[in-house]
């Protein structure tokens, strides 16, 4: 995701890289990422925000509609 500036992304705005890969700033100002996965099938979301049993930090799913779906998510609770 070398190509996406982070720093030059404002609370709430994200961006995407030729192979569809998103990095954003949540509305709290904590960068979100979604990629795919390199060990297995797949692709993961994390955002940088402790974790929490009622708001976790990172999904991992096997479906792509799925994880844009954390990605949004994660962009407005974190």
């Amino acid at each position: 995701m070398a190509d996406i500036d982070v720093s030059s992304l404002q609370p709430g705005q994200s961006e995407s890289n030729e192979s569809g890969e998103r990095m954003g700033r949540s509305a709290g100002g904590h960068l979100v990422q979604l990629r795919k996965r390199v060990s297995e099938p797949g692709f993961v979301v994390t955002a940088d925000v402790e974790s929490r049993p009622e708001a976790p930090s990172e999904v991992i799913t096997h479906e792509w509609a799925s994880a844009n779906v954390a990605f949004e998510r994660l962009m407005r609770e974190c």
